[in-house]
């Protein structure tokens, strides 16, 4: 089974799952290769995993964190996915998760990704409030119409204000934290069934449709 370890602003993951299908999603990625690489991508970039004999973990960047603003202001600017030479991440399986994850705060330091950067003055409370109660798995199960109203906001300016706040839809931004969500109920041991509608899909069958569209492979597969 593929180890997941959630934080706030990503996900480890270290894959015992092959490969993935060509595949699109909000995310950012950092895959940790091997030969001291690194393989990024970015919101909305066509990607596949590589091959598991050369990675050996990746994370999962929230889109609104200041490691994806880094990655994307710092790292993507030809707007597509680049290799880079970088110091080795190294972990082992003995380590719990929260050794594994200061291990990844290091790196990130190391190699100047750090996600603790001011925020512009410019951004709006309300979307950054928002933001904080969707990764607290928050409003998941409402529609933006919903949320709009517990805003004091009609539908469109919330949708509006959201995307020009943070560049991509609230819409997108719920279905990554659905996703998010599915996957850390399922490895607490709740079934498939379960989180799936605990997190704000409308059934199994939908959880699994958007889990091949966003991710490339079946969750069934990831957990295996």
């Amino acid at each position: 089974m593929s180890r997941i370890i959630f934080d706030n602003e990503y996900v480890i993951v270290i894959p015992t799952f092959k490969e993935t299908v060509s595949h699109k999603h909000d995310f950012y990625h950092i895959f940790f290769l091997r030969e001291n690489e690194i393989y990024v991508t970015g919101s909305g970039m066509k990607h596949t995993m590589p091959s598991l004999d050369e990675c050996y973990a990746f994370l999962m960047i929230d889109p609104t964190s200041d490691l994806a603003d880094h990655l994307k202001e710092k790292v993507l600017i030809e707007g597509s996915p680049v290799r880079l030479k970088t110091n080795t991440f190294t972990y082992s399986d003995d380590l719990n998760d929260e050794m594994i994850k200061k291990r990844v705060i290091d790196w990130l330091m190391i190699e100047g990704f750090s996600d603790k950067r001011p925020k512009p003055e410019a951004e709006d409370y309300r979307i950054i409030k928002l933001i904080g109660e969707i990764r607290d798995y928050k409003h998941l199960e409402k529609n933006i119409a919903q949320i709009a109203l517990r805003y004091n906001l009609s539908e469109s300016r919330l949708s509006h204000a959201f995307k020009e706040n943070v560049g991509i839809s609230l819409k997108g931004y719920l279905t990554i934290a659905r996703l998010k969500y599915a996957y850390r109920l399922v490895m607490e041991g709740k079934s498939k069934t379960y989180a799936s509608y605990e997190a704000g899909f409308s059934s199994p069958a939908h959880l699994a449709y958007i889990c091949k569209k966003q991710m490339g492979i079946s969750i069934t597969d990831v957990l295996r």
